[in-house]
Formats: structure tokens, C-alpha cells, sequence
């Protein structure tokens, strides 16, 4: 996902009931002068740091209690040195247990305006007092020592199986320059404004409804898309009608207002700027096109629409696949061509990439190896000259592709060294075993290749063989 004005600077989050009301694993939050710069500089040092998911770990003798590992920026990128967080770590609330799928979904921000980013971790199939599945969002507060505290919060109306946390995102959806949070269910966005601290609830939230029929969601992305300063929420999922949808909800003073529905998405989706024009433009990809009544253009494959942004909303939909043209590879039935998609200016000219994740692509004989196809952004929106795609084959890129690495699994754009241009991270969650690993492919004024590319295993991190490392990464 693009990495946004807003969402650079400032974020806030709620989490769900633990019985009654606010939890605080915390002190008061110091003076603050200034809000952090990045949404992801967790430790203030001025360096990005990327959160990467394990939902699926082991964690005590738990089945998919669930990980989350920050891996600390540098002036070079993204290292080793880095922290673990699991509901066992010392000041975060909860016991690891069986399905909790901690780190299901993770955002950040800085939530108090202390100058560090926070990170929130949604679990989403969290059992909460007599609700089993209801889900939770943790905030775990930034500092020059981060992560030590923590915060949970309230939600309205709990039930059974109500999977809060699925997704989070977070941005200025009503202008008055505080974050609000967006907490993904899968059958409600429940949203929280912003102005909150580590020592105080939430203001109250609310449930964002529309006519007919409700989306079963999946995938949440924030962006400008019609270019008024105020943060814009696009949500992606299954209507139930035999065709997927895109719900999107403009920023305004007061709340969100839905403004359209789109017939595309259901997988992922991510919002930027690709052609320049300061209004973001979204894609959002439909894995497994079978699933749905509709015309398939991929024959199984899965595609990816784009839509571009202006002053009353998206327009018409341009859809791309395997065999449009000037894409590398063919449509083959389970390619999983969007498992994830990301949107990121990587040659620093004002105009955002489009990078498409499929990891089902067989490459070879190698089945579910996987790679990600990489679209330059123009004047004329994305790009069908030079597509790049790249895989573990790729010159440069470390290892080697094998059946089932699932590389493409999620993909995500930042500057993780400084230099003005986003790097690409991608994550394998079933390298080694389904053990995965991450990689990072740097920005430059030419677009991507595999030089200079590095990557960190779980091992890397000390996590044990079959962890899943990478299932989701940072929005």
C-alpha cells in the first residue's frame, strides 16, 4: 500500500471489549512537541520500520496464537535487530491461545503525538469473555525503548465470531488533523475518531452502513481520492450478489460518507497516486474470479482493476491480467495474480508504481513458487512498457524458487533508506517449509531490479521452523 500523507504522520487506534471498558498496560504519555514523522519510525530514530506478521505461529504449545516482528530501520534499510511481540511479551494484554491469529492484520501511527509511532495488531479471532471469536486490536506504544506498553479499548455491541481486527487503517476521515481508526469486521467498519491517548478511551464510534447489501469484507486502504486534504477509505470485499465490490467512503467533517460502490476487488486493495494528478487512484485485485457470476478475463488466473481518482470519485474501470498486453507470463487457472497488491512512487518522479503479488505463479515446474509484476505509473496512469516481473529467479534476488514459497505473498512500498525513492518489501510465507522470509528490493530512477536486493528469514529473527513468517505485513 501507498504510503500517504496523512498516514506518515499521525495515527489512532481502538480495540475491542475486555470486559467493560479501557485497558491501559501503560503510564502517561510524556509532552509531546510534534508528532512522529513516519507512521512507521517506531523507535523516533528517523529511520522506517516494517511489522511483519505471523498470525499462524505457534506460540506456548497455542496453534496460531500468532507473531509479530518489527525489524528496525537504518540508514542502509531494514536489519535484524528487532523485537518480537506475542500476547506472552511483557506489557501486552491477553494469553497466547489456540486461533487467536495475533497479527491477522497491523497499521501504525503515532497515536499521542509523543514524536514515535505506535503500532496496532489486530487479532482477529481473539475470544473475548464469552465471545468466542469476537477478535481484538492492540495498540503497542512507540518510544526510544517501544513496545513495553500497551492499550486495548472497547466495542460496541460484541457477539460471537465477529472477527474485529480482521483489517485496520487509519487517517484524518472527518479533517480536523487527529487520526481516526478504521477497524475492518466482516460484517461492519466500525470507527473510532481520533484525539485519543494512552491514558484515555476513544471518543465513541461509529458503524459505517450502506442501502442494500453489505459488503463481507476483507481488505481496507486509505488515500486522497478526491483531492480535498482529507483521508478517504476504500473497503473491498463480497456483496453476496454473485459479483464482488469495492465500498468507498469520503472523508468529511462529521463522518465518512459512502459515496460509491464499485463492481471490482474482493481481495486486496490499495490506494495511490499513480499518474500524478494529486487525486489516488485504487486497485484492487479478484484472486479466484471462479468464485463469482461474472465474465473472467484470466480463464482462473486472477486480475486487477484500477481506477483512477478525481474530484467526484473513481471512473472507469481498466482491467490488467497475464495476457494484457506488455504483461510477462501467461493466465494460468490458480496463478493467484493479485494475492496482494501495492501502490508506491519507487522511482521518486511524482508518479506511483503498481506492484502485483501472485503467489500461486508456477514458474517452471515449480508449483506456488510465486512472483510480483511491477507497473511503472505515467502521465496516462499505469503503464504497459517495461513491466518488470521478478521472482527468487531473478538475478540478484537472494535464493532460489521452489514449490510452495508463495513469494508475493504480501507486498508493501516505503523508503526504507532515505533516499527519496520506495522500496519494494515482499514477503514468502511458506519459504522453507512454510517456516517464510521477507525481501526488499531498493527504489531508482529506473524502477526495480533485482540489485542490490537483501533478505531476512525467519531464522533471521529467531522464529522456529514453521512459522509463517510474512502472512501480513504493515498497512
Amino acid at each position: 500500500m501507498a504510503v500517504l500523507p496523512f498516514r506518515t504522520v499521525v495515527a489512532v487506534a481502538a480495540v475491542t471489549s475486555l470486559a467493560g471498558g479501557l485497558v491501559a498496560v501503560a503510564g502517561a504519555a510524556p509532552v509531546s512537541a510534534a508528532p512522529a514523522k513516519y507512521a512507521d519510525d517506531f523507535n523516533g530514530d528517523g529511520h522506517r520500520d516494517l511489522a511483519i506478521g505471523a498470525p499462524y505461529k505457534a506460540v506456548n504449545g497455542a496453534e496460531a496464537a500468532g507473531s509479530v516482528v518489527v525489524s528496525f530501520g537504518s540508514a542502509a534499510g531494514l536489519t535484524t535487530r528487532k523485537v518480537e511481540l506475542t500476547q506472552s511479551s511483557a506489557g501486552v494484554p491477553g494469553t497466547p491461545e489456540d486461533s487467536d491469529h495475533f497479527g491477522m492484520s497491523i497499521a501504525g501511527g503515532d497515536l499521542d503525538s509523543d514524536g514515535y509511532a505506535d503500532l496496532v495488531v489486530g487479532a482477529d479471532g481473539e475470544d473475548v469473555g464469552a465471545y468466542e471469536g469476537q477478535g481484538s486490536v492492540t495498540i503497542l506504544w512507540g518510544g526510544a525503548e517501544p513496545f513495553t506498553t500497551s492499550t486495548t479499548t472497547t466495542v460496541d455491541n460484541p457477539h460471537q465470531w465477529q472477527g474485529h481486527g480482521l483489517d485496520v487503517a487509519v487517517g484524518d476521515f472527518t479533517g480536523d488533523s487527529a487520526a481516526d481508526l478504521a477497524v475492518i469486521e466482516p460484517n461492519a467498519v466500525a470507527v473510532y475518531k481520533g484525539g485519543s491517548s494512552r491514558v484515555t478511551q476513544p471518543a465513541s464510534a461509529y458503524t459505517l452502513t450502506v442501502p442494500g447489501a453489505q459488503l463481507l469484507n476483507w481488505e481496507a486502504a486509505v488515500g486522497d481520492v478526491n483531492g480535498d486534504g482529507r483521508d478517504d477509505l476504500a473497503v473491498t470485499g463480497d456483496p453476496g450478489t454473485g459479483r464482488p465490490g469495492t465500498d468507498i467512503y469520503t472523508g468529511q467533517e462529521g463522518r465518512p460518507n459512502r459515496i460509491q460502490r464499485v463492481q471490482d476487488g474482493d481481495t486486496a486493495v490499495a490506494l495511490g497516486d499513480i499518474d500524478g494528478d494529486g487525486f489516488a487512484d485504487m486497485a484492487t485485485s479478484l484472486t479466484w474470479p471462479d468464485t463469482f457470476s461474472i465474465a473472467d478475463p484470466s480463464n482462473g488466473a486472477g486480475y486487477v482493476t484500477v481506477r483512477y481518482g478525481s474530484l467526484t470519485g473513481f471512473g472507469d474501470p481498466v482491467t490488467l491480467h497475464q495476457d494484457s498486453t506488455g504483461v510477462p507470463g501467461a493466465n494460468e487457472d490458480g496463478d493467484g495474480w493479485g494475492s496482494s497488491v501495492a501502490i508506491g512512487d519507487i522511482t521518486g518522479d511524482g508518479r506511483a508504481e503498481l506492484v502485483v503479488g501472485a503467489n500461486g505463479e508456477w514458474l517452471g515446474d515449480l508449483e506456488n513458487a510465486g512472483d510480483v509484476t511491477v507497473f511503472r505509473g505515467s502521465a496516462a496512469g499505469v503503464s504497459q512498457s517495461g513491466v518488470v516481473r521478478i521472482s527468487q529467479d531473478t538475478a540478484g534476488v537472494p535464493g532460489a524458487a521452489e514449490t510452495d514459497d508463495l513469494f508475493g505473498a504480501q507486498v508493501r512500498i516505503a523508503d526504507y533508506d532515505n533516499n527519496g525513492k520506495g522500496d519494494l518489501a515482499v514477503t514468502a510465507s511458506f519459504e522453507n517449509d512454510r517456516s517464510g522470509g521477507l525481501w526488499t528490493l531498493p527504489g531508482t530512477a529506473s524502477g526495480l531490479t533485482g540489485t542490490g536486493s537483501a533478505s531476512l528469514s525467519s531464522a533471521d529473527f529467531g522464529l522456529a521452523s514453521g512459522s509463517r513468517f510474512g502472512e501480513s505485513l504493515l498497512d
